[in-house]
């Protein structure tokens, strides 16, 4: 049985019974809110294992707003949308402000219950080793992997990323030079078989951001066309010499 606390925001009181009549089986505590003010207060209170947020509360995108606070407490903590807004606009920006997953309304309560046991298994799994590290620091040309604090260094500079970037980049550093299919990384990374292409190009362009020094002119995250990605930990040596 499990003990976990999740929280869920959702202003319409319907759509937070089914929640917590879908969890109620597992064990999972699930605690509840319907405004941005209601879930700072009860964060005070209470450390969560897991977010499942609505983005329109009291006002359009009170959820994103929300989303960006608690990812400056936690980068790690799992983080899902689940939302009527069904635009791809919509569901970019989810991720892009932190969320690991976004589902849409209306929803299968054995898909969200999945979904949700999912992320917590490697949330837990992510601590754990963490906490007791199996393996050492992981080197791949500019770049060194920290298991312990679960941080990403280049250069020795510290580049902050979020879970599921720690996790992305950790898998490209533990296969450098290999020419993975968006369908592999996505199985490899969010260990979810039903993909989702649009979730990758995020990720993928979230990286570029923070580890390139020209995220358009990528020389460690290469895209290779009509295949998928690779990662040159050393950079593009043919890129490098064109910029000379």
């Amino acid at each position: 049985m499990r003990n976990e606390k999740i929280l869920v925001v959702d202003d319409e009181p319907a759509i937070r019974r089914l929640i917590w009549k879908s969890l109620q089986s597992t064990g999972i505590l699930v605690y509840q809110s319907d405004s941005v003010e209601k879930t700072i207060e009860i964060m005070s209170r209470v450390t969560f294992d897991l977010f499942l947020l609505d983005i329109s509360l009291d006002y359009e995108n009170d959820g994103y707003h929300l989303a960006q606070l608690i990812r400056e407490e936690d980068l790690a903590v799992p983080l899902l949308f689940l939302s009527g807004k069904k635009s791809e606009e919509a569901m970019i920006t989810g991720l892009e402000v932190g969320a690991d997953q976004y589902l849409t309304k209306p929803f299968s309560l054995d898909l969200l219950r999945a979904q949700v046991t999912a992320a917590l298994d490697r949330n837990k799994a992510i601590r754990n080793q963490s906490a007791h590290p199996i393996k050492g620091e992981i080197k791949a040309g500019d770049f060194r992997f920290d298991p312990i604090r679960y941080q990403l260094f280049k250069k020795d500079c510290l580049i902050k990323l979020s879970s599921k970037e720690l996790q992305l980049i950790r898998f490209f550093m533990e296969n450098p030079d290999q020419v993975f299919s968006k369908e592999q990384i996505y199985r490899s990374v969010w260990n979810d078989e039903h993909f989702d292409a649009n979730t990758i190009m995020v990720f993928i362009n979230h990286l570029r951001n923070k580890i390139e020094a020209d995220p358009k002119n990528a020389k460690y995250l290469k895209t290779i066309w009509g295949i998928g990605y690779t990662f040159l930990p050393d950079g593009d040596k043919e890129c490098s010499k064109n910029e000379k």
